[in-house]
């Protein structure tokens, strides 16, 4: 199926040669079409949908840019931008499919992923993705950090002591900024996991 982001998102790096953010070309995309905006009612599921949009229309232009001007696009997670073959290095790779990236742009060329991932998968994405950044052993040292013994500790109490903390080891207090940032890392990773 034909994106009809991709003449959008070329006119933007036309505009743009050094490199473009996803984050630009949301918005940009978000202020031209206002329908763009409206692809669900859920939050989540909105954010999933215009990403998955963008990125399907980058790596469609990707591969199509390579095969017909020869152009390779450069799709990173900080920026995204153009490159002649004569600013490359030589390679073997002759179509899309023999690049690094070739599972991240096989499932988002794949339409049936737009269409059959709903609120809960999005949910299990993120939920995914928390867990997958937050392991046991930090939460042990998270958990020593802020000088707290229980295993589970409610957000409430996590809260309570981190202010009690925070405010004798702020900066401006004249605490150690160093102590202070451990203290906000351990409190911002407990509340990611804590309960209520």
């Amino acid at each position: 199926m034909n994106n009809p982001l991709i003449t959008p998102i070329l006119t933007m790096l036309k505009a743009q040669p050094h490199s473009l953010k996803e984050f630009d070309i949301l918005k940009s995309l978000q202020s031209q079409f206002p329908k763009f905006s409206q692809l669900a009612d859920d939050t989540n599921l909105q954010l999933f949908r215009q990403h998955f949009l963008i990125m399907n229309a980058l790596y469609q232009l990707q591969s199509q840019l390579w095969q017909e001007d020869n152009l390779m696009l450069s799709i990173e997670a900080t920026q995204i931008r153009l490159f002649s073959t004569q600013h490359i290095s030589t390679s073997n790779n002759t179509s899309i499919n023999n690049s690094p990236d070739a599972k991240l742009a096989a499932y988002y060329l794949d339409w049936n992923e737009y269409e059959k991932t709903d609120e809960a998968d999005v949910v299990r994405l993120l939920d995914s993705f928390y867990k997958g950044i937050c392991h046991t052993g930090d939460r042990r040292s998270a958990l020593k950090v802020l000088e707290l013994e229980e295993d589970n500790p409610s957000k409430n109490s996590i809260k309570q002591q981190y202010r009690k903390l925070a405010q004798q080891h702020h900066p401006d207090r004249g605490g150690d900024q160093a102590i202070f940032i451990s203290l906000r890392e351990a409190y911002e990773q407990l509340m990611l996991q804590a309960h209520v």
